[in-house]
């Protein structure tokens, strides 16, 4: 971490230790998945959620009474409200879907937020998008219809699988966009805070009483979860997305193997083929989005030097020391 001037938080980018706590990441909340998956076929999805939310927040509490006042102080509650709203509904979506689907689809499904970030800067934004990414995108949804079968009819869980990848498009995009200026325990304080006071009412209305057994896996889900989005939002603060998010992919095969150890779940065929299609896909517009960038950072960058030496040449003139801006002795008359 580094302080801008003006005491301005500025993140230092190192793409090998935002890889680290990427996979750190992965392997805590693909555990926490599959602790979330256990008790939600024991405890109502919001009674769940709250717990893993209110859990989490109550782990920051040292790091709250460390910074004080100064740890929270922010310009940007908005946008940390938005990251919240977004990424804490699609971890109910994902309860949801747990609860009815194997680890492995369930986890392929929330992970096709690449495809929908791609229709959301089309639709919402109004980009124009290239040929080849399109191409992508279409592939990636070949993937997804592997895995929903719609022949078969289509499983709503699946359908709400999808909806968590949908928000937590925006709740990424609103991650990166905090990340600039906040730091990353400040970005999972808030994401716990606002998390716990959007899912009070509906917990409360849904409300069951864990026992003991069950308040002990609760807390480890939060345990996993406040560590696992600390190292989620370090590993973005770290790193460049375009290398950094591909590693978020190795979710889909750690959840397909603790969803074997665990719980005894397989996969069918479709459902691999389609996971290795959506891989590929996703992969492949990170790498294509950012090779476009650096095209249009290089393009801009040529076009400043441009624009500064025809800048400098009208502002010399000619017959002029283009150093000092003076008329030379040989331009002179006679």
């Amino acid at each position: 971490m580094t302080t801008a001037p003006g005491g301005a938080y500025a993140p230092t980018l190192n793409n090998l230790r935002g890889i680290l706590w990427m996979l750190v990441a992965v392997t805590t909340l693909t555990t926490m998945f599959v602790v979330i998956k256990y008790m939600a076929e024991e405890l109502p999805v919001f009674v769940v959620a709250i717990f893993r939310t209110f859990f989490a927040l109550m782990l920051l509490m040292p790091w709250l009474i460390r910074h004080g006042r100064a740890g929270v102080r922010t310009q940007r509650t908005g946008l940390h409200f938005i990251r919240a709203f977004c990424g804490i509904a699609a971890f109910v979506c994902v309860v949801f879907s747990l609860e009815h689907l194997i680890l492995a689809d369930a986890m392929v499904l929330a992970f096709t937020s690449p495809f929908w970030s791609i229709l959301i800067s089309v639709i919402v934004l109004g980009e124009i998008i290239r040929a080849r990414r399109i191409a992508a995108t279409v592939v990636g949804f070949c993937g997804v219809l592997m895995i929903v079968k719609p022949q078969g009819g289509i499983e709503p869980a699946m359908l709400i699988a999808l909806l968590s990848a949908l928000l937590t498009s925006f709740a990424m995009i609103s991650m990166k966009r905090l990340s600039a200026t906040e730091p990353p325990t400040r970005i999972v304080f808030y994401f716990m805070l606002f998390g716990t006071l959007v899912l009070l009412p509906p917990a409360i209305y849904t409300w069951e009483t864990p026992n003991l057994v069950q308040i002990g896996w609760l807390f480890l889900a939060g345990l996993l979860g406040a560590v696992g989005q600390d190292c989620l939002a370090r590993a973005y603060d770290a790193g460049e997305v375009s290398i950094i998010a591909p590693f978020d992919f190795m979710r889909l095969p750690v959840g397909a193997l603790l969803g074997f150890l665990v719980f005894a779940e397989l996969p069918d065929s479709w459902s691999i083929a389609g996971t290795l299609i959506i891989i590929v896909a996703a992969i492949y517009l990170m790498r294509r989005g950012a090779a476009e960038q650096r095209d249009m950072r290089k393009a801009a960058a040529a076009a400043a030097e441009i624009s500064l030496a025809a800048g400098v040449a009208a502002a010399t003139g000619p017959g002029s020391d283009p150093d000092t801006g003076r008329e030379t002795t040989a331009s002179k008359s006679p």
